[in-house]
């Protein structure tokens, strides 16, 4: 059986570190041996108890694992992934060994896309929405994937309802002095509006119109924020922020799992970046919005998430979902590349020996 190259490993590597991340912060390190990869935290490893960081852990790792599965697919090796291999070590979160194929996948090759996939923050996308054919090339490559879906919003009142958990949710983020911290300190305001960031999100990134710039700069001092609060600047911001350009949006989607567990979760992240290479295929844009689905679990009011809202938003999603958790929101159509897209280190800053 053949190996990787060294070329072609460096392309995975590549890949893999395009896969989306919350903040754009990767937080894990690269361990070739021989046919096989490991990937390790830079930290302690995952959190132990299910919280919405895990789950953005999680997703953003199945990301990542997709995308090595996808470029190594590129040249004839399939890569099958084993999560949290070792208990013993919680450092090491997934371990990837790469086996030579007879032949190539029938369908379309997504590889091409993982360089142009990007989040988009416009806060208009133009249709038209996906048809049925396009939708339906979406549901069959992640029926693999049987403990995740996607669910499509096209009944106006069902759209609504969402809507409505989506605006509540983003207000919180601007209502809420954790939650603006967390938010506020991943923008990378010295890099300006015009440059991109290897880590941290850049502002011209963030699709805010030029003359609400110098507004929302000023809105990383708490004290101004919550000032502007008392007169409902937060909700004014979610419904900027999310529940408007969802609202306008020409498909929205759900992403869901059938349980908390770390494997449903680790194969939404997989379903989450296979989907997104397809719409960026097909000419598409996406939005990840997970606030609304995160800020329900039942662990949000330990990270800082009122209760009140924590059992609003559950028992909401309970009426919308009976049989399945949302993990997060989707929203879909077409758009111009932004002239800032968030970078990356280069791949020796996540190689370790």
């Amino acid at each position: 059986m053949g190996r990787l190259t060294n070329e072609q490993l460096e392309f995975v590597l590549q890949s893999a570190i395009l896969a989306p991340s919350a903040d754009n912060l990767h937080r894990l390190r690269f361990k070739c041996e021989g046919d096989a990869l490991s990937i390790l935290s830079s930290e302690q490893g995952l959190p132990r108890q299910v919280s919405y960081r895990l789950v953005l852990d999680l997703l953003s790792l199945g990301a990542v694992v997709e995308n090595i599965a996808t470029a190594a697919g590129r040249f004839g090796f399939g890569a099958a992934a084993s999560l949290l291999p070792e208990p013993s070590s919680p450092r090491l979160l997934t371990r990837i060994r790469f086996e030579q194929q007879d032949s190539a996948r029938n369908s379309t090759p997504l590889w091409p896309a993982i360089a142009l996939r990007h989040t988009n923050r416009s806060l208009r996308f133009r249709g038209p929405a996906l048809s049925g054919d396009e939708r339906a090339r979406l549901d069959r490559a992640i029926e693999c994937f049987p403990d995740c879906s996607l669910e499509w919003l096209d009944q106006p009142q069902r759209r609504r309802s969402v809507l409505d958990l989506i605006h509540r949710a983003e207000s919180e983020r601007f209502r809420n002095r954790l939650l603006h911290q967390e938010m506020f300190s991943s923008i990378r305001f010295e890099a300006g509006w015009r440059s991109s960031t290897t880590e941290g999100l850049p502002p011209g990134a963030l699709g805010i119109e030029p003359p609400l710039r110098p507004f929302f700069r000023m809105l990383r001092h708490w004290p101004i924020l919550r000032a502007a609060n008392a007169l409902g600047a937060h909700r004014m911001l979610g419904f900027r922020a999310a529940a408007l350009p969802s609202r306008i949006a020409p498909d929205l989607a759900l992403l869901a799992v059938k349980s908390l567990d770390n494997g449903p979760l680790f194969d939404a992240g997989r379903v989450l970046q296979r989907t997104w290479l397809g719409l960026t295929q097909m000419g598409r844009v996406a939005q990840p919005l997970p606030a609304a689905a995160l800020y329900a679990l039942p662990s949000a009011s330990h990270d800082g998430i009122p209760h009140h809202l924590q059992l609003h938003l559950a028992n909401r999603w309970k009426h919308e979902l009976p049989n399945a958790i949302p993990v997060m929101a989707l929203r879909i159509g077409r758009a111009r590349t932004p002239r800032v897209v968030a970078g990356r280190p280069p791949v020796d800053h996540f190689r370790i020996d």
